[in-house]
């Protein structure tokens, strides 16, 4: 039996389990549309559109191949319209990986490097479904008031495709990989990330969207709230309890800057990858950020120098 559990003004569900693949979700706020989907290696959304001729469900991002099953699952306990949009915010397996699987009368959204990555990839076979058809290259929207979504790339972090979704009527933005989570970020740089350019893309983030309160992980763990866990905010900010906020990821995005100018001066210095990350020093509000990715990340940076 599938098992309803009620946490002040959001609701979670786990999905029946598939084998051991189990989505969980979780509604953003009370009577909304829009909701959070965990499992999988990466977060994603799902939004409920009843209101345009095309009515469905947009999904953010569909997790590792073989995922599909076990996300339509959960969410066919709030809707029984079929996914009609698919936004991919980067060509990783963990959020393009079940594309295909949602059949072949879709709208596939992605940056154009993107979309140029997973035809390259082979990853959907001869038939291509499952590869973008729509791209774009700077800005791109859907759907229209409450529900409206603004798709905004601001250059190579991750990939050379990451894609920040923005539901600006509902102060929420998704970052994805560009902020998996609160820690050393990650590069792949064989899908055009650079970690130099990280700090920067994120800087261009935080200067160009506002109006965003509450801000969805791509990796992040599971909101847990009102359960005397969690974050537990007062005023106007409780119902964004167990989700980051926009400070966060200002704060994150300064850490990356930190880290990343550090590593390079380190390089310049001749320090090894070690002493670069042993002379790492931060102040007390990045105390519980994991850092055990930072030998991998610091020699990523000294492999991009290296190529300059």
């Amino acid at each position: 039996m599938c098992v309803l559990l009620a946490m002040g003004d959001h609701q979670t569900w786990p999905a029946m389990a598939q084998e051991d693949r189990v989505v969980e979700m979780d509604t953003l706020n009370v009577r909304d549309v829009l909701y959070h989907l965990a499992g999988g290696g990466a977060n994603g959304l799902a939004l409920i559109d009843e209101v345009t001729n095309n009515r469905g469900v947009v999904l953010v991002d569909t997790k590792p191949a073989g995922w599909a099953d076990a996300t339509l699952e959960v969410i066919g306990q709030v809707t029984d319209l079929p996914v009609v949009t698919i936004i991919n915010t980067n060509a990783d397996e963990q959020h393009a990986g079940s594309n295909a699987d949602y059949g072949e009368m879709l709208e596939i959204i992605a940056h154009e490097n993107t979309a140029a990555r997973l035809e390259r990839s082979n990853r959907y076979g001869p038939t291509g479904v499952g590869l973008p058809t729509i791209t774009f290259s700077d800005r791109h929207s859907i759907l229209e008031d409450l529900d409206r979504i603004d798709l905004y790339f601001f250059g190579s972090a991750y990939t050379d495709g990451d894609v920040v979704v923005v539901f600006p009527e509902k102060e929420t933005a998704y970052l994805g990989d560009l902020f998996p989570n609160k820690g050393v970020p990650v590069v792949d740089r064989e899908s055009g990330g650079s970690a130099l350019e990280f700090p920067d893309t994120l800087q261009r983030i935080r200067d160009e969207i506002t109006g965003v309160n509450r801000v969805i992980t791509g990796h992040g763990s599971f909101p847990t709230t009102y359960a005397g866990r969690g974050r537990r905010e007062q005023g106007s900010n409780r119902m964004l309890s167990g989700f980051y906020t926009w400070d966060d990821f200002s704060d994150y995005a300064t850490f990356v800057r930190v880290f990343v100018e550090s590593i390079s001066s380190a390089h310049v210095a001749g320090h090894s990858v070690g002493d670069a990350v042993s002379g790492l020093t931060f102040d007390a509000r990045y105390a519980n950020y994991d850092m055990s990715g930072a030998e991998d990340a610091a020699a990523t940076i000294y492999a991009e120098l290296d190529e300059k």
